[in-house]
This record gives C-alpha cells, structure tokens and sequence, in this order.
C-alpha cells in the first residue's frame, strides 16, 4: 500500500493527536470538558484531512488502498465519541473509571490502526501489536 506523502502525513498527525487524547484520558484527573473537546477536534480533522480524499488520488474504479483500515478507524472515532459522551455524564466514580478505562482502551486500537497504515505504507516487515 502506497499513500502519497500528504496521505502518510496526515496520518502521523492524526496519530499525534490520538497519543495526546490518549495522554489526556490516563490522568488522574481527567479534565472532562478538556477531553471532549480535544476528541472533536481529533474528529474534525480525521473528517477533513483524512476522508476526503483529493480529486488527484482519486480513482474511480479503485477505493483508497487503505479503505479497510479507513472503515475500521472511522468506526473506532464513532465509538470513542460514545465512550467520551458516558464519561463526561458519569457520576459514580467506579463508573467513571470504567469509563476511562475503555476510553483508553479504544484509544489504544486507533493509535494501533495508524501505525498499520503507516507500517503497510513504510513496507516495514512485522507485523504491527494492536491491544484490543
């Protein structure tokens, strides 16, 4: 798989930014209104740097060559949203460690899809340790 060097740099940005969302939700003291508003940005940019694909890589007869991690992340960021949601609203604090718990967790897999994409587009050997 190859991405054009925009491509593979937006995804290193996007990974940048899920390793501080990652960083933000392992605090002790998580600042909840800080989190969510980091994850939308994370979500803004992954709608519009990563999604929209430019016209010039675009190939009628050929999805992106990284459709299926594309599919996969931007399922993750939906449920990561739901998880931020519920840990925002949570009130007892073993909910809310539970809660930040698989935030953290879910986060964990799209820092692990990144990398895939970008291990697949380096043609690095190995395979890439994902935590689910």
């Amino acid at each position: 798989m190859i991405l054009s060097e925009d491509r593979r740099h937006c995804y290193e940005e996007l990974q940048q930014a899920l390793e501080q969302l990652q960083r933000t939700v392992t605090q002790d003291k998580v600042d909840r209104a800080a989190l969510a508003i980091e994850y939308k940005k994370v979500q803004q940019f992954f709608g519009n740097q990563i999604m929209r694909v430019p016209s010039a890589e675009l190939d009628a007869s050929e999805p992106p060559p990284e459709q299926s991690y594309l599919t996969e992340i931007h399922k993750q960021l939906r449920l990561l949203g739901t998880d931020v949601t519920f840990l925002q609203v949570a009130k007892q604090p073993a909910t809310a460690s539970a809660r930040q718990t698989a935030t953290a967790e879910r986060l964990n897999t799209l820092i692990g899809y990144c990398g895939a994409v970008l291990q697949k587009n380096s043609g690095a050997p190995g395979p890439v340790e994902m935590q689910n």
